[in-house]
């Protein structure tokens, strides 16, 4: 390889541009060769023209000191490409002046020293499954021949090309390029870099729906489920049709019990709005055909016995129905809240005027698994007042022989009126009658019949009042004959307090319970014979009254 021959550089110190060009040194670097191989042995030689004394060669590299001094030479085989190799030299000239002069540098071309790099990208970030994908490559390799490898998952793929195109990708699949380079002037030794990046490969949705139904054959009004299984992306939508007509729902699932015999049950699925890799954006469902059986629809109607009654009367109402199957139960109903009972009759005797009754039959259609609620006509009651009976006075109270005025007022149209009993009252058909004497309590009855049937009963007690006549003496010898000294029974009075006292004032009995008598002892001794003082508190016909008196005990 032939030796270079490099322009010096002169670096002059002190005077030396003062001197005779005779003493000034030049330094000439020379190398053995250059545009080498990696790891090529390569000489530098440093020529001095108008050599002094003393001298010292510095050689450096990159502006490094390369470690060999004091040598006209510097031998290495560490090079890289672009390599900056000079020699410092110092001297005394001739003329006597120290010196440093630096040499024009060589730069050395190392073929092998580029150093290869490569980044590898595709043309879409978003990669649907079976797309084609086309991976490209940005590499540097100076004027080194470059040669491609590709891989997928450490596999070796496509061709000695910057690109590589592929629709057999899939999810999480690594994808790798690597780029060796060589020299026709350095064979064997190639250089390489890698690139990899790891993907993700979305599926592609191909829309497809199929529909499945409970059941096929059904009866009329029962329910069925039909449910969809469909490919439609993460979140897809329903749209069910009968005959072809839009229902509304919108769910995985149809359920529905308005079916009829014949109708075609389908439904169409329509991909999410964020999916981009299908192949199409919506797909129709199957079409079932339903067979749905008819029936006679049961039917409920209630009749009352009777419907026109006096209030208080029983009215039973009784259910009749058609078409209706074994198991049966009925709701009653009074104006639309729900009775006690659940028989196909009804009995109510405290039902008002205008009272509305109903009925709800629940029962199982024959053949057909399923229950119906049938609703029955309204049954509207007429119920009539019964006569309202007012007394006037509403009591009465006579004394032991009087008679009473019995007085009565009656709401509505009477038909007819008793008094019971009757042989005690003068007029016992009319509203006002005039008792006979009396002389014990007595009940007298009004019973009023209407213009329309309706009868009502009511009483009224005639209080007799007897006088009170306190005996003047009793015998409490225990013979069982006017042992006690009492109020006598029948005594028309209310009483509060009834008390006896000695002759000096002091009570030897009080009690306010008129059945009660004295029997002539004080604190479990009998009293001797005397005459003893009685007082008695009491309402007689309303009016409060104190009675005093005397009264004898006899031995």
């Amino acid at each position: 390889m032939p030796k270079f021959c490099i322009i010096i550089l002169l670096v002059l110190s002190g005077d030396l541009v003062a001197q005779n060009a005779a003493c000034i040194p030049v330094v000439t670097i020379t190398a053995s060769q250059n545009n080498i191989c990696l790891g090529t042995t390569v000489t530098f030689h440093a020529t001095v023209v108008n050599e002094g004394a003393n001298n010292v060669y510095k050689w450096k590299k990159n502006n490094l000191n390369a470690g060999v001094n004091n040598n006209v030479n510097y031998t290495s085989a560490d090079f890289n490409d672009g390599d900056l190799i000079t020699c410092e030299y110092s001297t005394k000239t001739v003329c006597g002046v120290d010196t440093t002069i630096l040499g024009m540098p060589i730069t050395i071309h190392v073929i092998e020293g580029i150093k290869p790099i490569i980044t590898i990208s595709n043309n879409d970030p978003l990669i649907c499954e079976g797309e084609v994908t086309v991976f490209t490559s940005q590499a540097t390799y100076g004027d080194a021949i470059p040669f491609y490898q590709w891989r997928v998952n450490g596999l070796p793929v496509g061709t000695n090309s910057p690109e590589y195109s592929t629709t057999t990708l899939t999810n999480g699949a690594r994808i790798e390029c690597v780029l060796t380079i060589s020299s026709q002037s350095c064979p064997g030794i190639p250089r390489s870099a890698t690139s990899e990046m790891t993907i993700y490969v979305y599926p592609m949705i191909h829309p497809a729906i199929t529909i499945t139904p409970g059941k096929i054959q059904i009866c009329r009004g029962q329910e069925v489920t039909f449910t969809a299984k469909a490919n439609g992306g993460a979140s897809p939508r329903f749209s069910w049709e009968i005959n072809g007509k839009a229902t509304g729902d919108v769910g995985p699932a149809l359920i529905t019990s308005t079916l009829n015999d014949g109708d075609s049950v389908s439904c169409t699925i329509t991909i999410d709005q964020d999916s981009r890799c299908h192949t199409s954006t919506s797909a129709p469902s199957n079409k079932i055909g339903m067979q749905v059986r008819d029936y006679a629809d049961p039917t409920l109607m209630i009749g009352a016995a009777p419907t026109n009654v006096c209030a208080g009367t029983a009215i039973t109402f009784t259910a009749t129905e058609q078409n209706a199957g074994e198991f049966k139960q009925y709701q009653w109903r009074v104006n639309g809240h729900n009775a006690i009972g659940n028989l196909g009759t009804y009995t109510n005797s405290k039902l008002a005027n205008g009272d509305k009754v109903s009925c709800t039959l629940t029962t199982n259609i024959p053949g057909c698994s399923i229950t119906a609620s049938v609703p029955s006509n309204i049954q509207s009651v007429t119920v009539r007042d019964t006569p309202l009976i007012t007394f006037l006075p509403p009591e009465i109270s006579v004394m032991s022989g009087g008679t009473a005025q019995l007085s009565a007022t009656v709401s509505g149209n009477p038909a007819s009126v008793t008094w019971q009993p009757s042989a005690v009252l003068l007029t016992p058909q009319s509203l006002t009658s005039l008792t006979v004497p009396l002389k014990a309590d007595t009940t007298f009855s009004l019973t009023v019949v209407d213009v329309n049937g309706c009868a009502a009963s009511k009483e009224l007690i005639v209080k007799v009042l007897h006088s009170l006549r306190m005996p003047t003496a009793f015998t409490p010898n225990k013979d069982g004959k006017n042992d006690l000294f009492r109020i006598p029974p029948g005594a028309s009075i209310r009483l509060h307090e009834f008390a006896i006292f000695d002759r000096w004032g002091s009570a030897v009995f009080r009690t306010a319970d008129i059945t009660e008598g004295w029997n002539g002892s004080y604190e479990g001794r009998y009293l001797d014979t005397g005459v003893y003082i009685y007082v008695i508190k009491g309402v007689v016909q309303d009016q409060e009254v104190i009675i005093k008196g005397t009264v004898a005990l006899l031995k």
